[in-house]
């Protein structure tokens, strides 16, 4: 596509814009990109032609941050430079800032490979301009009913809004994604054979209870978590399909995660058996971008956790896991990691209304907390804060957590106090914040964490030694 006045003067005004907002310590990730899309509604589709080696689209509800910076960290030990809004921003405006800041004043891009995190009511407006060479899905799970609609409507957006070109990277465990690569031969599949919480029967909320191409109630043999897990259809054969790559021997120790791929074992520094997918997709990926497996064994062991995601901290009272909640099966998978510390427990969760985290916070009611309410004798306490703080509270004194344990408080410097005040011996710390308290809270943390004369960089490198 030629280039026209209106592609120079939105570029350039988004790098001017973007070298002020760096220039004030700010990170540029989404005003650049707004007013680049105004100037010139095309300009994603100018900047994405330079991307020759290709241009890697990672979507889904949970799990696309994780999974495109475990595939960034394995493509950075494989020598390769590319584009990233590694920041997160991943809406039409923080895909354009991030391609912004990887152009030059003259239209060239820096490097010649784009990895980007798309969010799923983003995809039909970025495939409308770029046409991934790879995308990546991870699942689908309800989130943010008020934003996104009912669940088979962003399933159905995804699908439909897909190129035919693209080669897809695909979950084989969740059928909703599964069902993406019917028909088609350029779908990878990634897969678990079980984790030690695997299933054969299962009382969680699943979304997919029937085939998506017939209707018939979906059979299971075996339920790694939510839907997930080995199905199949007797209405009409649709099945799990059978993963090219496929987890093994899966296992937890000290915070990391292991696992086998044709016998050969590789670690992540995270904790969680869902954090297994999000490895198994950046696996398959970095596999199909021709990546060795000495290589991707050493991008998936020097991971750091990104913000909030199961991201550690290190403070003079002792470690605290931090780690973003937002949807039911997200909760639940995180409920379930905690519980599998085996420790006595401190919480504390934050939860807000607001757009970004989603008005409509009745998915709390659908979050199985009765699993903290069935270890209260380990819990030492659980602060409750944000703006729904009495709503959390409620919720937890119903799941069956004693009431003497709950504590409120709006001011988030104060709820961190209070999960501070008499630590057990040996308690593990847990904040759950929703989207918009997440840095807020990562904020505090980093600042406790200096003053507690350990940086930033030097808590990484323990993460590091021990992985």
């Amino acid at each position: 596509m030629k280039r026209t006045w209106r592609f120079w003067l939105a570029l350039w005004a988004g790098k001017i814009i973007t070298a002020g907002l760096l220039a004030t310590g700010k990170k540029g990730t989404t005003l650049p990109g707004k007013i680049s899309n105004w100037l010139d509604p095309q300009i994603m589709k100018h900047l994405s032609e330079s991307y020759t080696d290709g241009i890697i689209m990672v979507t889904g509800t949970n799990g696309k941050t994780t999974t495109a910076n475990l595939l960034a960290s394995i493509l950075g030990e494989a020598g390769k430079d590319f584009a990233f809004n590694q920041a997160g921003a991943n809406l039409v405006t923080g895909i354009t800032g991030a391609l912004i800041q990887n152009t030059s004043w003259r239209g060239s891009s820096r490097a010649r490979l784009a990895l980007l995190e798309v969010d799923e009511a983003t995809v039909p407006k970025f495939c409308k301009q770029v046409t991934p060479n790879l995308a990546i899905v991870t699942n689908f799970f309800r989130d943010q009913l008020d934003r996104y609609g009912e669940l088979d409507t962003t399933v159905r957006m995804v699908k439909e809004s897909l190129p035919k070109e693209t080669v897809l990277i695909l979950n084989a465990d969740d059928p909703l994604v599964a069902q993406f690569g019917t028909n088609l031969t350029k779908a990878i599949y990634y897969g678990v054979e079980r984790t030690p919480d695997s299933r054969e029967e299962s009382q969680e909320t699943r979304e997919a209870r029937f085939c998506p191409s017939c209707g018939t109630a979906l059979e299971y043999s075996l339920f790694h978590y939510g839907q997930l897990g080995v199905f199949k259809c007797s209405g009409c054969g649709f099945q799990r399909p059978e993963p090219k790559i496929l987890a093994q021997d899966v296992h937890q120790n000290e915070g990391t995660l292991l696992f086998q791929v044709n016998e050969v074992t590789y670690q992540i520094a995270l904790q969680g058996y869902y954090n297994l997918y999000n490895a198994l997709a950046a696996f398959t990926a970095a596999r199909e971008l021709g990546c060795e497996d000495e290589t991707i064994a050493r991008g998936l062991r020097v991971f750091i956790p990104q913000a909030g995601r199961m991201e550690r901290f290190y403070l003079s009272e002792g470690e605290v896991t931090l780690t973003l909640v937002k949807n039911p099966t997200g909760f639940d998978q995180v409920i379930q990691t905690m519980i599998g510390v085996n420790k006595p427990l401190g919480i504390l969760i934050g939860i807000n209304d607001l757009a970004a985290d989603g008005r409509d916070i009745s998915w709390l009611w659908d979050v199985n907390f009765e699993r903290i309410g069935e270890q209260d004798v380990r819990i030492k306490k659980v602060v409750c804060t944000g703006l729904r703080a009495e709503d959390i509270a409620l919720r937890l004194k119903y799941a069956g957590v004693s009431v003497e344990k709950l504590i409120l408080e709006h001011s988030l410097e104060g709820a961190l106090d209070h999960l501070k005040k008499t630590r057990a011996e040996d308690e593990a710390w847990f904040i759950l914040p929703t989207y918009t308290l997440l840095f807020p809270f990562r904020g505090i943390l980093e600042n406790l964490q200096n003053s507690a004369g350990l940086t930033n960089s030097e808590a990484k490198g323990g993460k590091e030694a021990r992985a």
